[in-house]
């Protein structure tokens, strides 16, 4: 495969609220990638919600500035926001900055790592890819389970499902997204297309109605339900080229999970490319089977019909805390 293009290499955008631990080891990791000195580096730094974030926002900022001194990037240029958008319209926005500029980005929060042939990996794809409008996004991640099997003959496979954690996408792609879902209350009432979008995996469906149910937009099962609605897709690695460490209760929508915190980052492994790959059904079987909770599916949907949720929820927390006492 042909190296990137040093000279037309697709920017990086790195969101952060108020994680600067997290953001410096963002850092560390991604100019440990050749294509480093190369790559202009955007990062979007929301304002604070609440007064008592203002002082460690304040140092984020001074951080990203002097991060153009240092020489890791060919640019590094800080997005500050003036006021609180929230993460939905801070990343957006953002990205409608940088599509303004470009025709193709690379997205990772503050919490990802990535291995040190991340760049190389993401420029290839987007790339490579570039004219296969069935292609939404490419991934960085996979999942901690194994997803592929023994006899799968790639170092790629693709899902109707988007990660979030490392995303390359073009500007045409994400032009195409209806981030307001205006059709979404037909698709709830047809229980065909629902049962279709289950059978990708049961967790985005539960994500998707607690963002109606809140009334907010979570950009990532917004995505999702595009890819489903135009049948796209994203490419995946077969090992983890990113990793994400917002799993320590600090992440946002991430909660607290061992398996995911600590999952392995692969370096030295730069996956070959496959024209017109097509779904394997296996690996969508496996992925299927990854994402599956029995508490989530079976145990908390049976007690919501109950109407008892709340109620087995509270007498479970009361009892944990007794227990750790």
């Amino acid at each position: 495969m042909k190296q990137p293009n040093i000279n037309n290499l697709s920017p990086v955008l790195i969101t952060i609220y108020d994680r600067l631990d997290c953001l410096q080891n963002a850092i560390t990791h991604l100019k440990n990638n050749d294509l480093a000195k190369h790559t202009n580096v955007y990062i979007v730094s929301d304002n604070a919600y609440d007064t008592k974030h203002q002082q460690i926002i304040n140092k984020i900022r001074t951080y990203i500035k002097e991060l153009d001194n240092k020489q890791y990037f060919k640019k590094v240029e800080g997005i500050f926001w003036d006021k609180n958008k929230g993460s939905f319209d801070s990343i957006r926005d953002a990205m409608n900055y940088i599509f303004s500029k470009y025709d193709r980005l690379i997205i990772f929060e503050d919490d990802i790592l990535v291995s040190n042939r991340f760049l190389e990996y993401m420029n290839n794809a987007l790339e490579f890819y570039k004219d296969d409008k069935r292609i939404m996004s490419i991934a960085s991640h996979t999942h901690y389970k194994n997803i592929t099997y023994k006899s799968y003959p790639h170092e790629v496979y693709i899902l109707q499902m988007y990660s979030p954690w490392g995303t390359g996408i073009w500007r045409d792609r994400y032009n195409d997204i209806d981030f307001e879902i205006k059709d979404i209350n037909n698709f709830l009432n047809n229980k065909k297309e629902v049962e279709r979008f289950n059978s990708i995996s049961r967790h985005m469906l539960e994500i998707l109605k607690d963002m109606l149910a809140k009334n907010k937009k979570y950009g990532d099962v917004i995505v999702c339900y595009n890819m489903f609605k135009q049948n796209r897709y994203t490419i995946y690695p077969i090992k983890p080229l990113s990793v994400n460490r917002g799993h320590d209760g600090r992440g946002e929508h991430c909660g607290t999970d061992k398996n995911w915190q600590n999952q392995k980052l692969i370096n030295d492994f730069l996956p070959k490319l496959v024209k017109d790959i097509q779904l394997d059904t296996k690996i969508a079987k496996n992925t299927y089977r990854a994402f599956y909770s029995y508490k989530r599916d079976i145990v908390e949907k049976s007690l919501h019909k109950l109407g008892i949720h709340k109620q087995v929820r509270f007498i479970y927390k009361k009892i944990k805390a007794l227990l750790i006492k």
